[in-house]
């Protein structure tokens, strides 16, 4: 028999046949069966009440953006069984329609967390299919909910790690937010290991996503993860009623591996502390809306302007030297006129330097058309100039070199780290999503825990309503204490319909069935 080497311990024979070793989604799901709420650490929960907070804050900020309107009005018209929740709006559609508008939402702005170097948003499709799922079910004990959205976040996060070849090889990551939502949908519905493999294999099945569409400034970049995270749900559900899916999902012969790393997968940074290490204590809050390339840029350009006092008039020439990944998908000159105003801004960093110059900031107010579509922020764009950095970098986003050359001499500088990283988190209460949306409520009758309150209230989320209440008033200095995210033991979720076939188990049932399904 002809062998092919795939991985140590695994390979492929003449018919396409995985053997000598299972498949590396097998210990993903492991994780995922055997956790329990407690055996997440300590900064694991802190990690993810925090995320949860800021995904709040950046949905808010993300539902008066190009292209939410639309969906919603479609999804109303499609209409269906009304299962979950829009939040801000209250409109009620089936769980899947509710997780594609409400992670549009979330990711809309680009300044969701994400996780590096896995290069994913997860927060956003988890918390949001977490939510429309206990919204199916009647309810979740709380801390079953922060623990079935971590699991989400991890597996996610693990999935993009193991295949980090994804994003230069044109599929955007947001391809693996289907992943981390069926595992937290998964997890919450209680099914067993086998409705679990199926439901991920599904997914993988239904994964799609392109970097193209940021190149494109299309609205569709923001709907990709939503897209995924719709799917994912859409996956456990068929699971559950015996649709089979894909079983060699990472290392087959058409897997993950292959289909999108064009590599082997890389298992040592995919299981490295697995079940023990949860990476929802390792996410990035995103200081600035945009892609995560034009962060050094806009950083460098910042610490210029404000050491030296550079007046955007005396701006003769900008040149930032980005990494090789960073400058093939974003150092395209700017035209707010192919595409999307506010998706080419997000995804340019001509404009996101040249913003940093005029405005000393760039964030929610420099995402709006009246300011990219300044003649003046749109004649320095003209001044920039990206470049490849010849200092090669542990991350495509480092190291940046930015050079300003003005009236009044040449400044340069190295950005070698990112504000909202585990190395440099944030501090200051502004760049927290959840307080700086606060003053958006001065101009909209609308505001989340308000209108969100038919999922929020709920037993699960009572906790999490409260925090969320405090944090768009503006208030952080006690949200702590709230996210504790526990439901009072006199109030039982109520049971949901159930769903049977020939070989998967009951949704929502007894609590015998419960005891078979330990996911």
């Amino acid at each position: 028999m002809r062998r092919r080497l795939l991985v140590i311990g695994t390979f492929f024979d003449d018919t396409g046949l995985l053997h000598d070793a299972m498949d590396a989604i097998e210990p993903l799901i492991d994780n995922v069966v055997r956790t329990r709420p407690d055996d997440l650490p300590a900064a694991a929960v802190d990690g993810l009440r925090k995320s949860i907070l800021d995904a709040f804050g950046t949905t808010l900020a993300g539902s008066k953006c190009p292209g939410v309107a639309p969906l919603l009005q479609l999804l109303k018209h499609w209409g269906g069984r009304e299962e979950a929740t829009v939040a801000l709006f209250g409109d009620k559609m089936p769980a899947h329609q509710a997780i594609l508008a409400n992670v549009v939402m979330c990711h809309a702005l680009e300044i969701d967390d994400s996780h590096y170097p896995a290069i994913v948003h997860p927060t956003a499709p988890t918390l949001w299919t977490g939510l429309a799922t206990a919204e199916l079910m009647g309810g979740a004990q709380g801390e079953e909910f922060l623990c079935a959205v971590a699991l989400g976040i991890d597996t996610m996060a693990r999935i993009a790690l193991g295949a980090p070849a994804t994003l230069d090889n044109g599929y955007h990551t947001a391809i693996y937010s289907g992943f981390g939502a069926a595992v937290t949908a998964a997890k919450l519905l209680r099914v067993d290991r086998r409705v679990l493999h199926d439901a991920l294999g599904i997914t993988f099945a239904r994964a799609s996503a392109s970097v193209q569409a940021g190149s494109d400034g299309a609205l569709v970049k923001r709907f990709q993860p939503a897209f995924n995270a719709s799917e994912g749900l859409k996956a456990v559900l068929l699971a559950q009623v015996g649709i089979t899916g894909v079983r060699n999902v990472m290392e087959g012969q058409f897997g993950v591996a292959r289909l999108f790393n064009h590599a082997p997968l890389d298992r040592t940074a995919m299981l490295d502390g697995l079940g023990t290490r949860y990476l929802s204590a390792e996410l990035t809050t995103k200081r600035y809306p945009t892609s995560r390339c034009a962060h050094g840029p806009i950083e460098g350009t910042l610490e210029l302007v404000r050491r030296h006092d550079i007046s955007s008039d005396d701006v003769i020439e900008v040149h930032v030297a980005v990494q090789e990944s960073c400058h093939k998908r974003e150092a395209k000159p700017f035209d707010p006129t192919e595409g999307t105003p506010q998706v080419k801004a997000q995804f340019s960093i001509d404009y996101c330097v040249a913003a940093a110059l005029l405005w000393r900031d760039v964030f929610i107010s420099e995402m709006t058309d009246e300011k990219i579509l300044d003649p003046r922020v749109l004649k320095l764009t003209r001044l920039v100039r990206v470049n490849r950095n010849p200092v090669v970098g542990p991350t495509q986003y480092l190291p940046v070199h930015v050079s300003i050359k003005t009236k009044k001499g040449t400044f340069e500088t190295n950005v070698t780290i990112l504000k909202g990283s585990p190395e440099a988190p944030l501090s200051d209460r502004r760049t927290t999503m959840v307080s700086s949306v606060a003053p958006m409520r001065s101009s909209s009758s609308r505001t989340l825990p308000t209108c969100a309150s038919a999922w929020l209230k709920k037993p699960a989320y009572a906790s999490i309503n409260r925090a969320a209440t405090c944090c768009s008033a503006g208030d952080m200095s006690n949200s702590g204490p709230m996210m504790s995210c526990t439901l009072p033991p006199e109030q039982k979720p109520r049971p949901a319909p159930v769903i049977t076939s020939a070989r998967a188990s009951p949704r929502w049932g007894s609590s015998a069935s419960r005891s078979r399904r330990s996911a």
